[in-house]
């Protein structure tokens, strides 16, 4: 759990970093410098003991100073260079600093939207495999963060598609991907359904956007009462998590959640 929060941290001070950056005049210095921020903290720490495993760069040179992460960290700097120095738009990206909410989330490059979601799911990854000494806490942080990914998704591709005319259909993919690979499915629908929901509020077509936001919340819905149903007739030894009532509840909210989102939206159309 450590390693994936710290590797998330170390994105996200990236990623900030890079816009720390912007207002360096001279365009050799700000390449070199956003070049070695984004070795320094996201090139992947190699350890090297019983075998080779990966870690965050921060941990790995905590643990095993050079010369194995070191080299990790320049490779990664010569790489990072040449796609700034070779990509004009990223050699020659300025922006003041503060920049605005528009300039750090939605301009330039929609793929940072992907980034926006990898940092997410890893969050969300972190705190499913947590251990067991705050329960509780994490399962509420968990569930916090399975509705706020789609809450995200939603603003970032309505914002998205009314700014700068994005494709309505690709922009949601983008902040929703990486958590198929860590996460159950349910979570990567909920968060593509409020990037599509998002996307076509954005371009006026209210009513599409109602039957898809109802059909994901259903679909949710019929997922949490297969889980509680399945938590009824399950053997003594199998364990489900959110047992009958806690399954139950969820489809109850989702139930609810698709009424209320069908009726705003299509109340919005009119």
């Amino acid at each position: 759990m450590n390693l994936l929060l710290l590797y998330a941290a170390s994105v996200v001070g990236a990623f900030i970093g890079w816009y720390a950056c912007g207002p360096i005049k001279a365009t050799a210095v700000r390449c070199v410098a956003r070049a070695s921020l984004i070795a320094f903290l996201c090139a992947p720490g190699v350890l090297v003991g019983h075998g080779i495993g990966v870690a965050p760069t921060l941990f790995a040179l905590t643990v095993q100073p050079p010369p194995f992460t070191l080299i990790s960290i320049a490779l990664a700097w010569v790489i990072a260079l040449g796609l700034i120095l070779g990509v004009p738009a990223l050699r020659t990206h300025q922006n003041r600093w503060p920049p605005s909410v528009q300039e750090f989330f939605i301009d330039g490059y929609l793929f940072k939207f992907l980034l926006f979601g990898l940092i997410h799911a890893m969050l969300i990854v972190a705190v499913l495999y947590a251990d067991d000494t705050y329960y509780y806490t994490m399962q509420g942080i968990g569930y916090a963060l399975f509705f706020a990914g789609a809450a995200i998704n939603f603003v970032l591709c309505f914002r998205a598609v009314t700014s700068r005319n994005a494709n309505p259909y690709l922009v949601p993919v983008l902040f929703a991907a990486p958590v198929f690979f860590g996460t159950a499915p349910t979570v990567g629908l909920l968060w593509l359904g409020g990037g599509a929901v998002g996307s076509l509020a954005a371009r006026r077509r209210h009513r599409l956007a109602a039957h898809i936001s109802a059909a994901v919340f259903l679909l949710l819905a019929a997922n949490s009462l297969l889980r509680s149903y399945r938590a009824i007739d399950a053997p003594s030894h199998v364990t489900i998590g959110g047992g009958v009532a806690g399954n139950a509840a969820m489809a109850a909210l989702f139930v609810v959640l698709a009424i209320v989102s069908w009726w705003a939206l299509n109340r919005r159309n009119t």
